[in-house]
């Protein structure tokens, strides 16, 4: 088995292992209650990530070499659709049901980085799925789906903006830029989370709702995190070659071709 393929095992074997922990509530065994229910909330980020690097190392190369590959993107991600409908009307306990909206982001995601790269639009997309939700905010869908609708929302900027070696390993890696971006989701988490209880002393107005409805979306941030540092740091150079020039050596290279 290659170094590639023993990390990958070894990743998603730990991450899944850690979704079946919170799944289960094994975890409440062992922890404090508070503490215990803060991070069982965090399981939606977990099968976020596993989806979602599962489709971008291992659907979207195979979808790719295929005719009619956009055929087989809109059966994958009507699958995840469909198993997140079925997952609502199984009357499973929450903590599995609850999983129902990450399998739509990813469902959402597939579809999005099956687009032909580079894509220029990307922070076009984000913006338009951003005033969808503020335009339909009232609706069932948005406000049960914020952690499916969130995730989609930060994939265009994750995906073909701040990191966009995931996808096009021929661009030139920017580490810096990655770590800013990672650490701003992780601050806008956490912002989210310590605003949360005030603005649910009194739900009224668009702000206060705003920042409900950021913290419901809150695996959202910690999935992406996790998507990040997977193929960043976990796979590296392993991931592709190319994504070990960073931005300054490839204009240099340029130069020097000049």
């Amino acid at each position: 088995m290659s170094s590639r393929a023993t990390r990958s095992a070894l990743s998603y074997s730990l991450v899944g292992l850690a979704l079946l922990i919170l799944v289960t509530k094994v975890h409440a065994m062992a922890l404090p209650s508070g503490i215990a229910s803060q991070i069982g909330h965090n399981s939606e980020a977990l099968a976020f990530a596993l989806l979602v690097c599962a489709e971008i190392q291992f659907f979207r190369p195979w979808a790719l070499g295929r005719r009619l590959a956009w055929l087989w993107t809109v059966l994958g991600a009507g699958i995840l659709f469909a198993a997140a409908y079925g997952l609502l009307q199984t009357g499973w306990t929450s903590s599995v049901v609850t999983l129902n909206e990450p399998i739509v982001g990813a469902g959402f995601v597939l579809l999005y980085i099956m687009i032909p790269r580079p894509f220029r639009f990307a922070p076009l997309v984000s913006l338009a799925i951003l005033a969808f939700i503020v335009i339909f905010f009232d609706t069932a869908f948005v406000l049960d789906q914020a952690e499916s609708l969130v995730p989609f929302l930060i994939a265009p900027l994750a995906l073909d903006v701040f990191d966009r070696t995931i996808l096009e390993p021929d661009q030139p890696d920017r580490p810096v830029l990655r770590v800013v971006w990672i650490g701003v989701l992780a601050v806008v988490g956490l912002a989210f989370m310590a605003s949360a209880p005030w603005a649910r002393e009194d739900l009224e107005g668009w702000f206060r709702y705003g920042i409900d409805y950021g913290q419901r979306a809150s695996e959202a941030y910690w999935g992406w995190i996790l998507v990040h540092a997977y193929f960043a740091y976990v796979l590296g150079r392993l991931w592709h070659p190319a994504s070990g020039r960073t931005a300054s050596t490839t204009r240099a290279d340029r130069l020097e071709a000049r």
